[in-house]
């Protein structure tokens, strides 16, 4: 199986986008609304821009007051901790495509009922969607959003965009490197720098190179943030240069402060992912699908784009209709997607050979004790 998935057609910023979108109706009839007075708080494992106080009290007002419970979580490894650890008990799961597998076996998941979500209509056609998303051929999820895993730099002090990832173990960037706390994501990386086949199936010498590699790289890397305000602060105040990037909503965040932040995509290839959205066996409730369904619709995808930076899940067509400005469209993926190189590039994440190894490996690194 190639470690690229094709994507053709066309996480998050920290600060509010100027300009407010027309919100969609989401009012239901008075009739239904009263029917879900008596429905239990709708519990979200969630990250950051994706569910906004404001947002969420706007949908509860027209929804007969149903409750929305937003966790916030800021790695893959958070998602998996605060499941096995039972002290949050979600109705949905937002978690990257390629842990769909490891959220059923543990029985964390249940099917996807596509059929109470009609508002998937408005998907870009050309996101290949589906595969990642099930599990032996059962559909698990739908997507939130897409996005890349790029590389991060300050322009006014790194005049030519970096072309490579090896520019994150260049002596010259020594103290001024960041990464984030996160297994899942990092090791792909690093595999892809030093030449691995096959970045999720990794050989026992691969599995010795990434190490090697990061304990090089834990020489370089100043601070490994848990959320993007760790890594914006770090950028906005000429502590960090050049890093992996947590979210391409951390650049856009910077260009709002004036910072001169850019992205590139390493020849090396580009982590990528698509954001699946899963519900449990105990958010099988129809409110929760229509929360689902309203979080698809233009209005509430188009926000959620203004205010994030994301790539969302809409044709930049039906994002300008709904609101985004052509400067916004612009700082997404969604126009680069229809370039054919763009798409070589990206090196969509897949489950791994050994989950297990990889966290011991990277909880190594975070000790210094690789």
């Amino acid at each position: 199986m190639s470690d690229k998935m094709p994507l053709s057609v066309t996480r998050r910023t920290i600060l509010k986008a100027g300009g407010a979108i027309a919100a969609t109706s989401l009012l239901a009839p008075a009739i239904v609304r009263n029917a879900w007075a008596d429905e239990e708080p709708i519990t979200l494992l969630t990250w950051e821009t994706y569910h906004e106080p404001d947002w969420i009290a706007e949908w509860e007002a027209a929804n007969g007051g149903v409750k929305i419970k937003p966790v916030v979580i800021s790695s893959l490894d958070e998602v998996f901790a605060q499941l096995q650890s039972g002290a949050v008990k979600p109705d949905v799961v937002y978690s990257e495509a390629s842990t769909a597998g490891r959220l059923k076996k543990a029985g964390q998941i249940g099917p996807f009922d596509i059929s109470k979500v009609p508002n998937l209509a408005n998907v870009l056609p050309g996101l290949n969607w589906k595969e990642p998303l099930s599990v032996d051929g059962t559909l698990m999820g739908i997507p939130l959003h897409w996005g890349t895993q790029p590389l991060q730099y300050n322009a006014d002090q790194i005049k030519e965009p970096p072309t490579t990832w090896g520019d994150l173990w260049d002596e010259t960037y020594k103290g001024k490197v960041t990464t984030f706390d996160d297994a899942t994501v990092n090791l792909p990386m690093v595999a892809l720098y030093v030449g691995a086949k096959d970045p999720f199936n990794l050989t026992e010498e691969e599995f010795k190179l990434v190490t090697e590699a990061l304990r090089a790289l834990r020489q370089q890397v100043r601070v490994v943030t848990r959320g993007f305000d760790d890594a914006a602060t770090l950028y906005a105040s000429g502590e960090a240069l050049i890093g992996y990037c947590h979210n391409v909503a951390v650049v856009n965040s910077l260009k709002k402060k004036g910072v001169n932040s850019k992205y590139s995509l390493p020849k090396e290839g580009t982590p990528s992912w698509i954001e699946g959205t899963f519900v449990t066996p105990k958010g099988q409730r129809d409110i929760v699908y229509k929360f689902l369904n309203d979080t698809m619709s233009l209005p509430w995808q188009a926000r959620f784009m203004k205010f994030s930076g994301s790539n969302g899940i809409l044709t930049g067509a039906d994002a300008l209709k709904a609101g985004l400005t052509e400067e916004e469209l612009q700082s997404t993926n969604v126009p680069d997607s229809e370039d054919p190189n763009f798409k070589d590039n990206l090196v969509f994440f897949r489950e791994p050979e050994d989950v297990e190894r990889r966290i011991q490996i990277w909880n190594d690194f975070l000790a210094g004790t690789l």
